[in-house]
């Protein structure tokens, strides 16, 4: 009975030794990382501060857990405001991040936005239309997974977003998405859409103050080297402006001077841009 027991004893410890060695055991912090990301399919905040690069070169395989059923968030209440009191109660001066369920939100705000960069390699390496990188082609998809999920009870990941543009005819192959795609994804997801022709501060923080989101169309400057879309969500205390940036965290969690957004705008976008202000529907 002793040698049994050693025998057994010699193979568990041999098993054991030559799976670490051949790296089929993980000996490193980064495999509960990457499991902690394989779980929840977002990333956390020491992942975001890294931007999304240097970890991962391969995408997550796809599991066959369902991650579309995530934990529903109650509606966003509307709130109407008209007092400059009031106004300024609703501002914030900075925004940072938190984590809660699974889901990353930008706080500080206005309201709770969800936030997804379009480069996480969750999905930033995989084919927008069959054909380009999520990461590079992505921000329509990403935007819009960012109003829907944060606007609805629902959350809807970049990827899905993507292929749902792409069954539904947005997806334009070099270029990222049609500028349609803003208006009747928001539509077909239950919200409702305005677009803005009054480009100034005055008009975009009241349309903020009303609880909406606007996407915002940018051309070449300070957020894109071509073309690309942003969430605009809150107005600061001191005149600015709060943003997603679908491309960029460092450039969502601080405050941009509304001359540079402005001046920045597409003019001449299709669908009704380069300005949309999305609401939840008040019945």
């Amino acid at each position: 009975m002793r040698y049994l027991r050693i025998t057994i004893l010699f193979i568990v410890t041999f098993t054991f030794t030559y799976n670490v060695c051949s790296k089929k055991i993980p000996k490193t912090s980064f495999h509960y990382y990457k499991q902690y990301l394989m779980e929840y399919r977002v990333p956390s905040l020491e992942f975001m501060d890294k931007q999304y690069t240097k970890f991962m070169p391969r995408p997550v395989p796809k599991l066959s857990k369902d991650y579309t059923q995530k934990p529903k968030k109650q509606p966003l209440s509307i709130y109407s405001l008209t007092s400059q009191d009031e106004l300024a109660a609703s501002e914030t001066t900075e925004t940072s991040l938190y984590t809660l369920e699974g889901v990353t939100y930008l706080k500080g705000t206005a309201r709770n936005i969800v936030y997804f960069n379009q480069a996480d390699p969750l999905w930033g390496n995989k084919m927008y239309g069959g054909k380009d990188p999520i990461s590079k082609y992505g921000c329509g998809p990403t935007a819009m997974s960012m109003v829907i999920s944060s606007m609805t009870d629902r959350v809807v990941l970049p990827d899905e977003m993507a292929d749902w543009s792409r069954i539904n005819g947005y997806f334009a192959y070099g270029s990222g998405s049609y500028h349609t795609l803003i208006p009747n994804a928001a539509q077909a997801f239950g919200l409702e859409v305005t677009s803005l022709t009054d480009y100034t501060y005055d008009n975009i923080r009241k349309e903020l103050s009303t609880g909406k989101i606007i996407v915002a169309l940018m051309k070449k400057g300070h957020f894109t080297t071509s073309g690309h879309f942003i969430l605009v969500h809150s107005t600061t205390l001191d005149g600015k402006v709060l943003i997603a940036d679908p491309m960029s965290l460092e450039n969502s969690l601080k405050a941009w001077d509304i001359d540079i957004l402005i001046n920045e705008l597409k003019i001449g976008a299709t669908g009704g841009g380069p300005l949309w202000a999305i609401s939840i529907p008040t019945s």
